[in-house]
C-alpha cells in the first residue's frame, strides 16, 4: 500500500509539471515585452546609368533592350542588387528595371547640355558611357568627337564626382568612317587618363574589335550575341571595380 501511494504522489508531480510546461503563464497584468531583432545590414542597391545613343536604347535587340538586360541578370546572378536610373524607360516585359538614358541618333554634341540635369537627378554609382558613334557617321573628325567625348565626361564626373564611369570605345565598324574611329580609339585612352590623375574614378574599354561580323544587326548596331558579349564585359568590369573598393 504504501508503494502504491508513492507511485500515486510521483504521478501526480509529474502532472503537474507537465500542466505547467504546456500552459502559458498569465501575464495579463504586466507591461507587454519589447522584443528586439537584430536587423540584417540593409541591401544598398547599385545605381547604373546606362548613358548614351541607339544602342543604349537596345536597338537592334529589342528583346533584350540591348545590354541591359543581359548585364541586369548578370549582375542579380553575381549578388550585385542593381537598380537602372535614368529619364527614359525602354524594354521588354521581362525586363525588371527599365530605367536608362538612351537616346536614338543622339551626338556627343546633343547629349552634353543634358547631362548636368540628368546625372545630378539620376545620382549613379555607375555611368556607362556610349557614345560617339553618330558624330563620327555624320562626317565628324576624330579629333572633333574626342573634344566631344572629353566635354561630356567632365560633365559626368562634375555632376557625380564620386561614380565609376566606364567609357566604352565606338563598336561599330564604320567603314566609311575608319580614319576617324581609330583617332577617336586613340584619343579615348588620353581623355580617360587624365581624369584618372585628377582622382576620378574612369576606366576605357576598348571594344573596337570585340564583336565579330556576325553579331552585328545592321552592321552598326549589335545583334542579341553581341549585345550578350558587351553585357559580359560591363558585368566584369563593375564586379572589378567592386572588389578594388571593397578592398580599399
Amino acid at each position: 500500500m504504501e508503494v502504491r501511494n508513492r507511485v500515486r504522489l510521483v504521478l501526480g508531480l509529474i502532472a503537474v509539471l507537465v500542466v505547467g510546461i504546456l500552459l502559458p503563464a498569465d501575464h495579463s497584468g504586466d507591461e507587454p515585452t519589447e522584443v528586439r531583432i537584430a536587423a540584417s545590414k540593409p541591401v544598398v542597391a547599385l545605381r547604373v546609368m546606362p548613358l548614351g545613343a541607339s544602342s543604349t536604347e537596345g536597338v537592334g535587340s529589342p528583346s533584350t533592350a540591348g545590354y541591359r538586360g543581359p548585364l541586369y541578370r548578370m549582375l542579380q546572378r553575381d549578388a550585385i542588387n542593381v537598380d537602372y536610373v535614368g529619364s527614359q524607360r525602354s524594354g521588354p516585359s521581362w525586363l525588371a528595371d527599365k530605367d536608362n538614358e538612351g537616346h536614338s541618333g543622339w551626338t556627343l554634341a546633343t547629349l552634353a547640355p543634358k547631362i548636368d540635369g540628368w546625372v545630378r537627378a539620376a545620382k549613379p554609382d555607375v555611368v556607362i558611357l556610349h557614345a560617339g558613334t553618330n558624330d563620327l557617321g555624320q562626317g565628324v573628325p576624330g579629333a572633333v568627337a574626342a573634344r566631344r567625348l572629353d566635354d561630356v565626361l567632365g560633365k559626368v564626373l562634375a555632376a557625380a564626382p564620386k561614380a565609376h564611369v566606364i567609357v566604352a570605345g565606338v563598336w561599330a565598324p564604320l567603314p566609311k568612317a575608319r580614319a576617324a574611329r581609330d583617332k577617336l580609339a586613340a584619343l579615348t585612352p588620353v581623355i580617360v587618363g587624365k581624369y584618372r590623375m585628377q582622382g576620378y574614378s574612369v576606366d576605357f574599354l576598348d571594344t573596337s574589335t570585340l564583336l565579330a561580323p556576325g553579331q552585328f544587326y545592321d552592321g552598326l548596331h549589335p545583334n542579341t550575341s553581341g549585345y550578350v558579349k558587351i553585357a559580359a564585359m560591363f558585368d566584369g568590369e563593375i564586379r572589378q571595380w567592386l572588389d578594388t573598393r571593397a578592398v580599399a
